[in-house]
């Protein structure tokens, strides 16, 4: 098997028969090189990842040792105009830009579902997505957190769904936050041991100084557990950005608005009722400004000691962004940057005034390092009752 051509093995055989995928080294490196690309598979010391730039889903290689930032977008997701990306355990979720849609892809596989609301229902602009697994049987669910605090009471929407991948259906979870808080809808929470951390705080109520802290969603539990602390206060100015480390610790990052500093922290203790932090670096640095909104993703290199922060090139020179950035920092502080192409204007709808406009996004990583997996997310066949279905895609 090993004599076969590499176009082969990737096009007609590994997509088509995964359970050969860990019988042969040779047959792994060449999965590996076929999905993140051969300079990807011919190196260890690497983080390999996802991202989303100019509404386009690519891979994404960093290596350690010569701090070297190189992207390629992913041409089976072409068709598709994504608005977040997630990754979690091998399986990569896209938004839609329409919000119409879900995707979730399995680069190993080289599957794809498209996923669509409950019958009866729409995704809405607000909505918080997550993906993850449970602890006991490993089973893969999206979360969908409905928060459309701009509906007019009673008719304000508040409630999470669960989608089962093994069975393709969507349900109504009956348990809930048992306080008021609030989830922003460019906040994108990050999964750590199959659970997923989100950066929360108590509804404003006209008050610029609100209780922030960290909300896990327990998939074993299928429900939100109580408030984790943070080890800095942020207001609404402020940037704060999360990202984990081998899918083993949380990190975060809080970026000042006033100031020209960042620090990130690691934690020392991870579980969905506890978290204990420890400092990984402080930063003051004026080579970027972190969007705080929209930017400051990042992933930390913990036995390098740096941090790749992701964000766009605005008010460095002008106020009109031209490329997007990595921006590499260590413990002194900036190291460099690397560019990693021209930014385009996307034309998105406005959460809070429900209007078409045209922006710059900056990119967004997946900050849990890649690792390949086996869970089947092929098109199921079409039933009566199916999310697929209910999009026409039986």
């Amino acid at each position: 098997m090993s004599d076969l051509g590499e176009k082969l093995v990737g096009e007609k055989i590994l997509t088509k028969v995964p359970a050969v995928r860990s019988t042969c080294k040779t047959w792994e490196a060449i999965t590996k090189s076929w999905v993140m690309g051969k300079a990807a598979a011919a190196a260890p010391h690497e983080f390999l990842g996802f991202m989303m730039m100019n509404a386009k889903v690519y891979s994404l290689r960093y290596n350690i040792g010569e701090d070297l930032v190189d992207v390629k977008q992913v041409d089976l997701l072409n068709q598709l105009e994504i608005s977040e990306v997630y990754h979690c355990d091998g399986l990569v979720l896209c938004v839609a830009m329409d919000h119409s849609k879900l995707v979730v892809w399995n680069p190993y596989l080289y599957q794809t579902r498209w996923i669509g609301p409950r019958l009866g229902e729409n995704f809405n602009i607000r909505d918080i997505y997550s993906i993850g697994y449970s602890d006991k049987k490993r089973d893969h669910k999206i979360l969908r957190f409905v928060d459309d605090y701009s509906a007019p009471e009673p008719t304000h929407v508040f409630r999470s769904e669960i989608y089962e991948i093994s069975s393709d259906s969507w349900r109504v979870l009956e348990a809930k936050p048992k306080w008021e808080i609030q989830i922003d809808e460019h906040q994108r929470g990050v999964s750590v041991k199959g659970n997923t951390y989100f950066f929360a705080h108590e509804r404003y109520d006209n008050c610029a100084d609100v209780k922030d802290f960290l909300l896990c969603f327990d998939f074993t539990k299928e429900r939100f557990g109580p408030r984790l602390p943070l080890p800095f206060h942020s207001y609404n100015e402020d940037c704060v950005t999360l990202s984990n480390v081998r899918d083993e610790q949380l990190a975060v990052l809080f970026g000042d608005f006033e100031s020209s500093f960042f620090e990130i922290w690691v934690t020392l203790t991870v579980e969905p009722d506890y978290l204990s932090w420890n400092k990984f670096l402080r930063v003051e640095t004026t080579a970027l400004r972190l969007d705080a909104f929209l930017g400051g993703s990042f992933f930390v290199d913990e036995e390098n000691k740096v941090a790749v922060v992701f964000e766009l090139d605005e008010y460095l020179s002008t106020f009109t962004p031209h490329q997007n950035k990595a921006f590499v920092f260590g413990q002194a502080g900036y190291i460099h940057s690397v560019t990693l192409g021209q930014v385009t204007k996307i034309q998105l709808l406005c959460p809070y005034s429900g209007e078409h406009i045209q922006a710059f996004l900056p990119p967004l990583v997946c900050s849990s390092s890649y690792r390949p997996s086996l869970v089947q997310v092929k098109q199921p066949l079409c039933t009566k009752g199916n999310a697929t279905c209910s999009m026409g895609n039986g």
